[in-house]
């Protein structure tokens, strides 16, 4: 089933609320995730220690995250899946935006297989 780990751009609130409003989306924040290990962690450590958790990794790095997957895929190296926000599509700041479009994307594509998919969140026009 599709879970979540949000990066360290994002704040443990999204994940409290996230989880709140649905209780069966298993969200995790890189903050208190493994006691907050991760949080200055390489990307690629980040992510191969998401994959073998099973999460699918929620991230603001347009800049170096798709570099890394190019490189993953090269080396036929899986991971759990990855989805991309545009700051001009959802801010950081926008708890309630980030929360929603969260919930929507899980309801949408909780069903479906993760590995290997990368996408962008959606904003939720409210």
């Amino acid at each position: 089933m599709l879970a979540y780990l949000l990066d360290e751009n994002i704040s443990f609130a999204v994940a409290e609320q996230v989880v709140r409003k649905n209780p069966q989306i298993r969200v995790e924040s890189v903050h208190r995730w493994h006691g907050g290990a991760f949080v200055g962690q390489t990307d690629g450590n980040l992510l191969r220690a998401a994959t073998q958790e099973g999460l699918t990794l929620v991230t603001y790095d347009l800049k170096t995250i798709p570099p890394l997957l190019t490189e993953m895929a090269m080396e036929a190296e899986a991971h759990a899946g990855v989805i991309l926000i545009d700051d001009s599509s959802i801010r950081n700041n926008d708890f309630g935006g980030l929360v929603a479009a969260l919930l929507a994307h899980w309801q949408r594509y909780s069903r479906e297989e993760w590995s290997d998919r990368v996408a962008f969140l959606e904003p939720i026009r409210r």
